[in-house]
């Protein structure tokens, strides 16, 4: 019966046919959020940017009013540095280098900037680095939460909602982080932000998954993908021209106030209202998506394979059962010997993906050059990467393209470390960069795949939040050695390669309804084309309107 339900849903969309207009609606609106989101998860990188700072010297400029800028009394002291040479005659009024002792020196009573474009300027944080690198380990440590309450919404009371509720949370928080007044009431928004307003492009990212038929999963990954990268390219251009960090922000998270509007415009997952017993609604998604897509599916073929779950003990119609659903689910995950391992392995892949990825992204800071242009290479990468994933993932397979990509990256992460700096070290950071990404983005894309639809999201969540301890270690690795570096990237490489390796093959499989057929993936050999759309009548010129049910259609 289970097996029955899953190809229920799947004939189904696949009598929708592969990418009509309203599959193309729904990816066009689910792709304008991946635009936001890398300006919501790194815009600490140039929010909490250093900024050039030096030492007042009281001896030969004015307390008040002094300017960074300043020839005479900043060739006295050294620029980032937290302290400056003694005068010999205290008390002097003088500019003399000659008057001030060089082998002593004094910590600075006052601090410069050479602007307040950011936090680390109004705040006054120089030769206090340390609160500001917090700012950024403050919003790590806030994304378990966010991805445990993304995955509890998500599962629980539906994907439109996760998104609607965690995007306006995204677009308030942001713009009241604007307004702080101070350090520590920015950490405090910053954490709540985090918490609060990550979660909209996960909830997201599922929509779109769910929305896919087996053979367009990858590229609506690399459509995310790209999305993601050209975001992070533009937020670089807006950084750029807005360099004030209040102004920036505002910019940046307005757009988010209009994401709450996408629950007229979105349907839900049909995936997951069939999932917890919904099959009246899940029903009038179909039929909109058919009279969008002008094709006619029988209406009692719709009725028979969504009113199946009524009768198989699913959880009830009602939003009431959506707490008690997702931890039922869950609980099936860890219960099944072949589920709860391969969530083990789906943690370790996130884990190393992590760790390395974020590892490589703050040794690239060491790179020479605009840190405009240099932001926006690194985003460049996701563009590449997504464009591989939709050649690699449907053409060679999920586990074994990832575990060949965590290979390449373990090779390219130790190689810079014993080669000088160069064009050998640059071209090999970029390549160990595509490489990581590449996994990084396709386990988005496997993880979805490997676990049934009522726990899908939950497990995905739980995978990256184990992701989040890589990302959290990640920088500390500037504290180790070149040998230690190289150690630790190409054996975490190496860990992750072989954990996607132990995993089953997910290509042109379809996406698991119920634990059981979760279990049973490895039994589904994947077909060498893309099966054609059963029950399917296609009306070019058939205007919107209620399905047609006079249509005969073979059994099934």
């Amino acid at each position: 019966m289970e097996e029955q339900q899953t190809d229920g849903v799947e004939a189904l969309l696949a009598a929708l046919g592969p990418f009509g207009w309203w599959q193309r609606g729904a990816v066009l609106l689910l792709l304008l959020p991946n635009l936001l989101a890398p300006m919501y998860s790194l815009n600490y990188v140039f929010v909490a940017d250093r900024v050039p700072f030096r030492c007042l010297v009281p001896e030969c400029e004015e307390v008040h009013g002094a300017q960074f800028a300043n020839t005479t009394a900043a060739r006295l002291v050294q620029t980032d540095a937290c302290s400056r040479p003694a005068p010999r005659r205290p008390g002097a009024r003088t500019c003399d280098p000659t008057d001030f002792d060089s082998d002593d020196s004094l910590p600075c009573e006052q601090i410069l900037y050479a602007n307040r474009d950011t936090v680390f300027a109004e705040f006054d944080l120089a030769c206090r680095e340390w609160r500001r690198t917090l700012i950024g380990t403050v919003r790590n440590a806030a994304l378990p939460l966010a991805l445990l309450l993304t995955g509890y919404v998500s599962d629980g009371w539906g994907r439109r909602t996760a998104f609607c509720v965690f995007g306006a949370f995204a677009g308030v928080l942001g713009l009241v982080k604007s307004l702080a007044p101070n350090y520590n009431t920015y950490i405090a928004l910053e954490f709540l932000e985090a918490a609060l307003g990550y979660g909209f492009n996960s909830a997201a990212y599922v929509i779109m998954v769910e929305l896919a038929r087996p053979s367009l999963r990858a590229v609506f990954a690399c459509a995310t993908g790209v999305a993601y990268g050209l975001g992070g390219i533009l937020f670089a251009e807006t950084a750029r021209r807005v360099p004030q960090w209040r102004s920036l922000l505002r910019v940046v998270h307005s757009p988010a106030l209009v994401l709450p509007a996408y629950w007229l415009l979105l349907d839900e997952s049909v995936r997951w209202l069939h999932a917890v017993g919904r099959a009246e609604e899940a029903a009038a998604v179909i039929r909109k998506a058919a009279r969008w897509n002008k094709v006619i599916i029988n209406e009692s073929f719709i009725n028979e394979s969504l009113t199946s779950s009524r009768k198989t003990g699913g959880t009830s119609g009602t939003s009431g059962t959506s707490g008690t659903s997702v931890w039922i689910a869950i609980g099936q995950v860890v219960r099944s010997r072949a589920l709860g391992l391969r969530l083990v392995a789906c943690c370790g892949c996130w884990l190393m993906a992590a760790f390395i990825y974020y590892g490589l992204t703050i040794n690239s800071i060491a790179l020479a050059g605009n840190k405009y242009t240099n932001f926006a290479l690194n985003m460049a990468m996701e563009v590449a990467a997504s464009l591989l994933i939709m050649m690699a993932l449907e053409r060679i397979g999920r586990k074994i393209t990832i575990s060949v990509a965590f290979s390449l990256c373990g090779f390219a992460a130790v190689v810079p470390f014993f080669v000088g700096p160069g064009m050998t070290q640059r071209v090999m950071y970029f390549v160990g960069k595509l490489a990581i990404t590449f996994a990084f983005n396709s386990l988005y894309v496997f993880t979805a795949e490997l676990f049934p639809t009522d726990a899908r999201s939950s497990s995905l969540a739980a995978a990256s939040l184990v992701g989040r301890i890589g990302s959290a270690l990640a920088p500390q690795t500037p504290l180790l050695s070149s040998n230690a570096q190289a150690a630790a990237y190409g054996g975490a490489a190496a860990v992750g390669a072989l954990a996607a390796a132990l995993m089953p093959e997910t290509r042109r499989t379809p996406l698991p309804q119920r634990a059981r057929d979760a279990e049973e993936l490895r039994r589904y050999p994947p077909p060498p084309v893309p099966m054609r759309p059963p029950l399917r009548s296609v009306t070019p010129h058939a205007p919107p309107g209620p399905a047609l049910t006079k249509i005969i259609c073979p059994s099934v």
